[in-house]
């Protein structure tokens, strides 16, 4: 079935900068229902919230999982706002910008029916390190507790740094020194909310449960990520996280630039991750203009330089 939604981008304000071509189906006013087909050349590889890395995968991962807190899901420049998802309310902040005090929402449930528990967002945090995940050491390593986490990762415990009242439902994160961004760090993928069980290792293909509307059915990288309701969901912030419109999303791999584009244009798909190529460039800006948008890159290009070495030092 043909999708009828207007599909802007799974991530707006975290969008790729370039070309991005949809099927005519997704100019038009959304209604729920459908299938919604993607192409990329490649998976991007692990299923793994807390490891991906990848533009590719974050547009995905924020339809299936969620943080304390999250992007607004907005098409417009309000995507850039970061608002409570998994929290109540964004949180308390203290002791002159070192202490963040969050409360968990009632009744959100993972994909498999377990509440969601401050249990599992001390796990998922204590995850992060544990399975050495990329931004261990970078975007959390401001928590208290930290540094002896990336020394002995497998120990890890963020002693001073996570705590929890589980009477109130609360989290309070404590930080060495002020952090500006913390709350933008807390709204990537990276700090999703897993379940206390989850694997502490590379989930690989084998997806972990989430708590979004969405949930990976099946994952072959070589093929399709095939992607389905998750059945406990229930709305509770349309600009956290809005329950979406498809029934199911097929996520396929392996096609040119070229034979995406032409799938796109003759209906078999509704929206390209890859640029399209150059040379097709004025046809597609001309003959199917209203399928085209064109997305800011909301990142830093740059070229590292060893100070070590000459002619640098």
């Amino acid at each position: 079935m043909r999708l009828q939604k207007a599909f802007t981008a799974l991530i707006p304000g975290l969008a790729l900068l370039g070309v991005t071509m949809m099927s005519p189906a997704l100019a038009t006013e959304g209604k729920p229902g459908g299938t919604l087909r993607l192409l990329a050349n490649a998976a991007a590889g692990t299923a793994d919230p807390h490891i991906n890395y990848t533009l590719q995968y974050f547009q995905i991962n924020y339809v299936l999982y969620d943080g304390l807190v999250t992007y607004k899901k907005a098409g417009d420049k309000t995507g850039f706002e970061v608002v409570a998802d998994l929290a109540e309310s964004l949180p308390q902040v203290e002791n002159g910008g070192k202490t963040y005090v969050f409360k968990l929402r009632k009744g959100i449930k993972f994909a498999d029916g377990s509440d969601v528990t401050t249990k599992d967002v001390v796990a998922s945090f204590q995850r992060i390190f544990k399975i050495s995940g990329p931004t261990a050491g970078t975007f959390y390593k401001g928590i208290v507790g930290a540094d002896a986490c990336l020394k002995a990762p497998a120990t890890c415990t963020l002693d001073g740094g996570l705590s929890v009242d589980d009477a109130a439902g609360t989290i309070t994160f404590n930080l060495v020194q002020p952090d500006a961004e913390f709350l933008q760090k807390l709204a990537v993928p990276h700090a999703s909310i897993l379940p206390a069980s989850a694997p502490l290792k590379d989930a690989g293909t084998d997806p972990i449960l989430g708590t979004g509307p969405y949930m990976i059915a099946s994952y072959d990288p070589n093929k399709l990520m095939k992607i389905v309701r998750n059945p406990h969901f229930k709305e509770w912030s349309k600009e956290a996280q809005p329950a979406g419109y498809p029934d199911e999303i097929d996520y396929e791999f392996g096609l040119t630039d070229e034979a995406a584009v032409t799938a796109v244009e003759n209906g078999q798909a509704d929206w390209m991750f890859d640029p399209p190529p150059s040379d097709r460039l004025t046809e597609l800006g001309t003959k199917y203009a209203k399928q085209v948008t064109v997305h800011p890159l909301t990142a830093m290009w740059y070229a590292p330089m060893n100070t070590n070495l000459a002619p640098f030092n």
